[in-house]
C-alpha cells in the first residue's frame, strides 16, 4: 500500500508542476519538464505497486 500512495503523491505533484510552471525559467532545469518526468515516475511506481499486490494475491 505504501508504494501505491507514494506513486500517487509523486504523480499529483508532478502534474501540478507540469501544469503550473510552463512560463517559469530556472537556470539549471526546466520545472515544466521535471514535473512531467515526476508524474511519469509516480504513475509507474503506483502501477508496479499494484502489480506487486496482484502477484501476492494470486499466491
Amino acid at each position: 500500500m505504501k508504494g501505491i500512495a507514494v506513486g500517487i503523491v509523486l504523480a499529483i505533484a508532478g502534474l501540478i508542476l507540469w501544469l503550473t510552471t510552463k512560463e517559469v525559467e530556472t537556470p539549471i532545469v526546466s520545472l515544466h519538464k521535471a514535473g512531467l518526468i515526476l508524474a511519469i515516475i509516480g504513475g509507474a511506481e503506483a502501477l508496479f505497486a499494484l502489480l506487486g499486490l496482484g502477484k501476492k494475491a494470486n499466491k
